[in-house]
């Protein structure tokens, strides 16, 4: 009687770890391509994922593979041997994040740098969603630009090199304002006023993420107190400082504030006389309210270190403010600082 007998199924059939039987059938499909040639089977597969960084992935891959750019969240596919961009993965990191090469001279696309006058220079399509200037200020304004912003710079290449720069210049520099220079850095960029908090120094030629922040005037220190550098807000008051200086008994305007904008004002002070000998110092408050055409104040609590007051003060309306004003009462050198909690209209 015959018989007839079929390889076995692939499987580990005596349990030593390794597959056994025969292979009897493989088809293409997806992703997957056979070819046969002097009995060799060669299998090739696409459709792989990529991850990089700054932009396009380039020469690197095959059809249909998906490559991720870290930086930024672009998704590409690579269709007939180029890349297409498929995607934008949209997050708060990516609308307050972008890449750029640190340059110091060719500013162009891609790039930003520090110029010669002080400023540095961005060019305009670096930030995320813009193709040219008017696009990169708007950007900017949008995400609260201003005194206190800051941007984080991490290099790419090296992510211990992090370094921390403040804005202290609220301007936002465009081709035509006084102060952008654009017969060296072209008329393509915005350019900004910042100074270094933290970190390390830029490397020429290096590309950094870019990260930035809402602007934030406080700083901690090492002990956890915070430091602020412009002026609080707290809904229906704010909270300033100023100061004068003056040798003369000539009157001199301290402070002033929008009569629009604040009806009353509560003043805490102090003077310092350095051309006594020895210093004389003092110190009070000062109350101060207005009408929209006249101001009236109360100074009160005042107390001194010399024989008698080192001046007077007095307030006025002028010009929409409200100004307090002092007049000493010597010609001796003497500066004058207030702190101002003002209250809305």
């Amino acid at each position: 009687m015959g018989y007839m007998t079929s390889p076995p199924a692939l499987a580990d059939l005596d349990g030593d770890g390794d597959v056994d039987g025969v292979l009897r059938r493989i088809k293409d499909g997806t992703g997957i391509s056979l070819s046969l040639s002097n009995n060799i089977l060669t299998i090739d597969t696409s459709g792989g994922v990529l991850f990089h960084s700054d932009g396009s992935p380039g020469g690197v891959g095959e059809n249909n593979d998906v490559a991720i750019d870290y930086t930024n969240g672009d998704v590409y596919r690579k269709n007939s041997g180029s890349w297409v961009l498929l995607d934008q993965i949209p997050s708060i990191a990516r609308v307050r994040m972008f890449t750029g090469t640190y340059v110091t001279s060719s500013f162009g696309s891609g790039k930003f740098g520090l110029h010669s006058d002080g400023k540095y220079y961005f060019y305009n399509s670096l930030f995320p969603g813009t193709s040219s200037v008017a696009n990169a200020e708007t950007y900017l304004n949008n995400n609260n630009f201003g005194v206190g912003t800051r941007l984080i710079f991490q290099q790419i290449d090296n992510h211990d090199n992090v370094a921390v720069w403040r804005v202290t210049d609220s301007t936002i520099y465009t081709n035509g304002d006084g102060g952008y220079d654009d017969g060296a850095t072209g008329t393509d960029n915005v350019a900004m006023v910042m100074t270094q908090e933290s970190g390390v120094s830029f490397t020429t030629n290096a590309v950094y993420n870019v990260f930035i922040t809402y602007p934030v005037n406080f700083v901690f220190d090492s002990t956890g107190n915070a430091t602020i550098s412009a002026d609080l807000t707290i809904k229906e008051f704010i909270l300033t400082t100023a100061e004068g200086t003056m040798s003369s008994t000539t009157i001199t305007t301290i402070d002033e504030w929008a009569i629009a904008t604040y009806r009353s004002a509560k003043y805490e002070y102090h003077i310092t006389n350095t051309g006594a000998d020895p210093d004389e110092y003092q110190t009070g408050e000062i109350m101060v309210i207005h009408d929209g055409s006249n101001a009236k104040h109360n100074s009160y609590g005042v107390i001194f270190t010399g024989a008698t007051a080192l001046g007077t003060f007095s307030t006025d309306v002028s010009s929409g403010n409200c100004r307090l004003r002092f007049t000493a009462g010597s010609s001796q050198a003497m500066t004058v600082k207030v702190a101002r909690k003002a209250i809305k209209v």
